[in-house]
């Protein structure tokens, strides 16, 4: 493990159990030091006031800052002492949540370590693919959905749309790069590289749907041109999915790859969690003391 995540993970450790070992060795040398305060058997020292007070505007502001801490140092202290004496099973309870969360916290960062290092994130087209085939009925449609290339054009400017719309309705590898600079030079907004597919919600955002008939734009694949008060609108729908049907591949891609990482993480670490506890278990690294007459969790 690098040197610089085993660091974090030390830090944070010790940010979680200051009050344990982390701080053994600094209480160790402030016992050296001259105490400014006490409460019982609890001592505050010159170099706990390290950078109080450093930003004040006077000296007599500084000094101020420092009785103010001091002041709420020992009040803090006195409160804690307290509830330790009357609430001593929940200070049990307290210490026992803390050491769970940093052990987990620990093992947390070790096998996200472990995942980083080792697994293999790159999912194929024929992982996709195999993956969709396999669970199709999973992936059924919330919503309609389109698949459209758009051209936002601002109305205060005057362009002709013979040669874009030749370019919108039968894209290719030779008119494409003359759409692209076109929008480049005069659309305020656009998307005509590939299609991408967009729900009702998406397209309200940046298209006028109250001013054609989706659902029939949808089941046409139609070529539209529409405007507003400021603007003109260039469209071509190249498909479209209903509520209740079944997903298009390219439309949940992401999701099944997120969904085909994460099976391979948990079959990873399921893996790695087996050969310790099978190595620990051949080189008897841990022994169970319990008679077979006993059952677990009973006395």
């Amino acid at each position: 493990m690098p040197l610089k995540t085993l660091v974090h993970i030390a830090t944070i450790i010790c940010a979680v159990t200051q009050f344990t070992a982390c701080g053994f060795f600094d209480e160790s040398s402030k016992k050296k030091e001259e105490a400014i305060a006490r409460v019982y058997d609890k001592y505050l020292y010159k170099s706990d006031l390290a950078g109080v007070g450093s930003g004040a505007t006077t000296p007599e502001d500084s000094i101020q800052a420092v009785r103010n801490y001091i002041d709420s140092w020992v009040r803090h202290n006195l409160m804690l002492r307290y509830a330790q004496d009357n609430l001593p099973d929940e200070e049990k309870r307290l210490n026992d949540r803390l050491r769970d969360y940093k052990e987990s916290l620990l093992i947390y960062a070790y096998e996200n370590e472990l995942v980083t290092q080792k697994l293999d994130t790159v999912v194929s087209d024929a992982a996709i693919e195999k993956y969709y085939s396999e669970n199709k009925d999973v992936f059924k449609l919330k919503q309609d959905i389109a698949k459209v290339r758009y051209i936002v054009l601002p109305l205060t400017e005057s362009v002709k749309l013979d040669s874009v719309r030749v370019w919108m309705k039968s894209p290719n590898d030779f008119n494409r790069p003359k759409l692209l600079g076109f929008c480049k030079d005069h659309a305020a907004r656009y998307m005509v590289s590939d299609s991408i597919w967009y729900n009702k919600d998406d397209l309200s955002s940046f298209l006028p749907v109250n001013r054609f008939n989706l659902a029939s734009a949808l089941n046409s694949n139609s070529y539209l041109e529409v405007a507003d008060s400021g603007y003109g609108y260039v469209m071509k729908f190249d498909g479209y999915g209903m509520k209740g049907e079944d997903a298009p591949q390219d439309y949940i891609r992401n999701e099944i790859v997120s969904i085909i990482i994460n099976q391979r993480k948990i079959e990873f670490m399921t893996r790695i969690r087996k050969s310790i506890y099978d190595d620990a278990l051949k080189n008897g690294e841990f022994e169970v003391y319990i008679d077979e007459g006993i059952k677990p969790g009973k006395p």
